[in-house]
């Protein structure tokens, strides 16, 4: 067999050009390697930082409520992976004391006159239409890029929300946050099967496929898991139950609600309107919107004030249908093609569906 031999001449020629395509990427790909590294910075404070259930449970200092709200979690993980099927890992053992603060934001934004989600593309996990950052500056400067600069002449409508639980996809270990302890006992377990929904199925390009599916696994779960601890008459299942459904009379009335702004931009191109006039069109629709969320019966009444205060634009719409859009339909196949077997369908749309 011949042996084949580089001269040191060619050894640095093609170092040369090694480094020359990494200089090349470097600078092409700036932004998103700066980016990058800000969120692993982030990511790496929170799990170096975290303190492990173990050693909390131990420690004399942690109030009691609170290690009784450790040991909901570390039920709702077992329950999770043990009887839905989810995928086996160390995700969620570990707390991170934010302080009351909170430390990650993302960035959101939709297209002035339509309701389609502006959409940032990552390398390996494809599109996203959100954007995490552990700054909140930067997150400020990011949507404010978007809405007064904007790309290729659009300026977007934007919105900035504080993220209290995230999955890394299983690229780390994830970590929970401290103020997620506040939370009830059924909000808490949805929490968590939510987010280790996220680490057991996760398909590229689809974001609203994979939050809706979390959401719905996230509250058949919970409610699951209550029914189990507790039983189907119990209060503890009842008050979830309860809790759970000014959430959804807030779901419909906004889906209902982004079907009539759908009608309204699409009224406006079929017409050839102005800018000036659909803006005008599209302001005005969102105060009759805003008027008629009293005609929801919410049992807390402070659902419809907070909405009423609130400066809507299109993000607030997006936002809804990223988790709830398909819900009916998720519904529907749960109950009918799997009798309400939550594990066997999961297992469906794990087998279904390639997952990153």
């Amino acid at each position: 067999m011949k042996r084949f031999k580089l001269n040191k001449k060619k050894i640095l020629k093609y170092a040369g050009i090694c480094f020359l395509l990494c200089a090349i990427l470097a600078i092409w790909q700036r932004e998103l390697i700066a980016y990058g590294f800000l969120q692993l910075n982030g990511q790496l404070e929170v799990m170096n930082n975290a303190r492990s259930f173990e050693e909390l449970k131990k420690d004399k200092n942690f109030p009691d409520s609170l290690k009784a709200k450790i040991k909901i979690i570390e039920e709702a993980r077992q329950f999770g992976m043990e009887k839905l099927g989810m995928k086996p890992s160390q995700n969620y053992t570990k707390i991170y004391d934010q302080k009351g603060k909170d430390i990650l934001w993302n960035v959101s934004a939709s297209y002035p006159y339509k309701l389609e989600a502006y959409e940032w593309k990552f390398p390996i996990v494809g599109k996203f239409s959100y954007k995490g950052y552990f700054d909140l500056e930067k997150a400020k400067k990011e949507r404010d890029r978007l809405k007064n600069e904007g790309e290729e002449g659009i300026k977007f409508d934007t919105n900035i929300r504080s993220v209290s639980a995230w999955s890394t996809l299983g690229w780390f270990e994830d970590v929970l946050l401290s103020n997620n302890l506040k939370r009830s006992e059924g909000d808490l377990v949805e929490l968590i099967l939510h987010e280790l929904t996220h680490a057991t199925l996760y398909v590229k390009d689809s974001v609203n496929f994979n939050e809706n599916l979390a959401n719905f696994v996230g509250e058949e779960g919970a409610k699951l898991f209550l029914e189990e601890k507790y039983g189907k008459k119990s209060k503890e299942l009842n008050e979830y139950i309860f809790l759970l459904q000014d959430s959804k009379r807030y779901r419909s009335f906004m889906l209902l609600a982004s079907t009539s702004l759908d009608s309204v931009y699409e009224y406006s191109s079929n017409n050839s309107f102005s800018e000036e006039k659909t803006e005008k069109m599209k302001q005005q629709h969102f105060n009759l919107i805003k008027s008629k969320i009293d005609t929801v019966s919410f049992s807390n009444k402070n659902w419809a004030k907070r909405f009423q205060e609130r400066e809507l634009n299109n993000t607030n719409f997006m936002s809804v249908r990223r988790y709830n859009s398909s819900q009916d339909t998720l519904k529907n196949i749960f109950e009918e093609r799997f009798n309400q077997d939550l594990k066997a369908f999961l297992k469906y749309f794990s087998e279904k569906y390639p997952s990153l």
